[in-house]
């Protein structure tokens, strides 16, 4: 899951030159005309952009975030915050620290809260953006928690903040500065049963990714055609993707289905066939398994993978052959609820704090615990037509679209799937052994 470069918001501010923004993928979601700051900057990084704020000009700062996942202590982390914002001072600039969210699904999230408290200790801050609403991605707010933080605090003198959301539009042409959110739509619409086809995530609004935005429309509380889809309307998808709305049991058809679509199973999509996915489960595997277990295989199939029948196969060996292997657990369920591995099933650290401080965990996505008997009949069939010809050497998959990754997240395990000697490309997921 990838936070697009944001090109969401722009702020009118009083005159060119007076504000300026910096700092990593949270600052350049707030806007303004002299925005300095770029997505995934470190502090060292964001200590360059610094160098280029003019003597006395209002800045708006964040940072810290991007240099948790690379190890480096609280304490460290608070002291370079707070040598930036001395530095500036330094210059006559007025400095509007912005504290990142502690999130759920960063690399390193454990020591998300420590560095958060660290800053605090170590530096003022003009906004908190812990207890936002959160993107899909568990790592940024929604867009409207970022709109007008610009221009909220200038002069009462200035001209109203004037926030414009940018629809994303169908080409011909398809601006190359549009790819990477195109990309990220894609890949949910993707993750969530609507294809865009043969072209695949390829950053291009064409005709196959406007029949899958108008059968997203359809099935859910967006407004308006296939030809444009707007923030809101991406917000609703991301949301969805992320599990956070409940996906719609069957999804309308795009027309761009090829192999592996849930139309393809037949009468294999059936509750009544449970028995012959054990059998095929079980002779995938080389033993036996209880009910209870395929039921946890099956409901975790259909949390961890798309709509997508072959991925949904793929997914299922992937837990299967993780049994088999010495690197993992020997059973189905303590392999699903071994920790960092399926978060889909563990739940993710988002819920209110303990008495020490620290994030709680929330449950499982609902295809897990609260599956529907339609889902899990095709979850049944997928099993029983692409599981037994699946590789039993794949212990594991990702995302195949680097619209999916962001700052905290490791694209380069992306790059690695990829390469890996027998990988293969199934819906948006790329399965193999790393």
């Amino acid at each position: 899951m990838r936070y697009s470069d944001f090109k969401i918001v722009e702020t009118k501010l009083r005159e060119a030159g007076e504000v300026y923004v910096i700092g990593d993928s949270h600052a350049k979601a707030m806007g303004g005309t002299n925005n300095l700051a770029s997505n995934g900057a470190k502090l060292d990084a964001i200590a360059t952009q610094a160098s280029r704020v003019p003597n006395g000009a209002t800045v708006y700062m964040t940072g810290g975030h991007n240099d948790v996942p690379a190890g480096t202590s609280p304490q460290q982390i608070a002291n370079q915050v707070k040598s930036i914002i001395s530095s500036l001072e330094g210059k006559g600039c007025t400095v509007n620290y912005i504290l990142f969210p502690e999130g759920s699904s960063n690399t390193n999230q454990d020591q998300m809260g420590p560095t958060r408290q660290a800053i605090k200790s170590a530096t003022s801050v003009t906004n908190d953006l812990d207890g936002c609403s959160m993107q899909g991605d568990g790592i940024h707010c929604s867009l409207g928690s970022y709109r007008g933080i610009v221009g909220a605090s200038a002069d009462a003198s200035a001209d109203a903040s004037a926030v414009v959301a940018q629809e994303l539009a169908a080409g011909p042409p398809y601006p190359a500065e549009d790819s990477e959110e195109v990309k990220q739509m894609q890949t949910n619409l993707d993750k969530i049963g609507y294809t865009v086809g043969s072209t695949g995530v390829d950053g291009k609004y064409g005709p196959r990714t406007t029949a899958a935005v108008r059968a997203f429309k359809k099935d859910y509380p967006v407004d308006g055609n296939g030809l444009s889809i707007d923030a809101d309307g991406l917000e609703t998808l991301s949301k969805v993707a992320a599990g956070a709305i409940p996906q719609v049991e069957e999804p309308t058809a795009t027309g761009n289905e090829s192999g592996g679509s849930i139309g393809d199973l037949g009468d294999l999509a059936s509750l009544e066939n449970i028995g012959q996915a054990k059998e095929v489960v079980e002779d995938f595997l080389g033993s036996t398994v209880d009910d209870e277990e395929l039921n946890m295989l099956i409901r975790a199939t259909a949390a961890e993978a798309s709509p997508n029948s072959q991925e949904r196969g793929a997914v299922a060996a992937v837990i299967l052959n993780r049994v088999r292997s010495n690197r993992y657990p020997n059973s189905i369920e303590s392999v699903l609820k071994q920790g960092g591995q399926f978060q889909a099933v563990t739940g993710t650290r988002t819920g209110p704090r303990d008495s020490q401080g620290n994030r709680t965990w929330t449950g499982p996505h609902s295809n897990f615990s609260n599956m529907s008997d339609r889902t899990g009949a095709q979850i049944i069939g997928a099993l029983i037509r692409y599981l037994p010809d699946t590789d039993k050497s794949w212990l594991n998959f990702t995302a195949n679209s680097a619209a999916a990754y962001g700052a905290g997240t490791n694209i380069g395990f992306m790059h690695t799937m990829r390469q890996a000697q027998g990988s293969q490309v199934i819906g948006g997921t790329v399965f193999g052994t790393a």
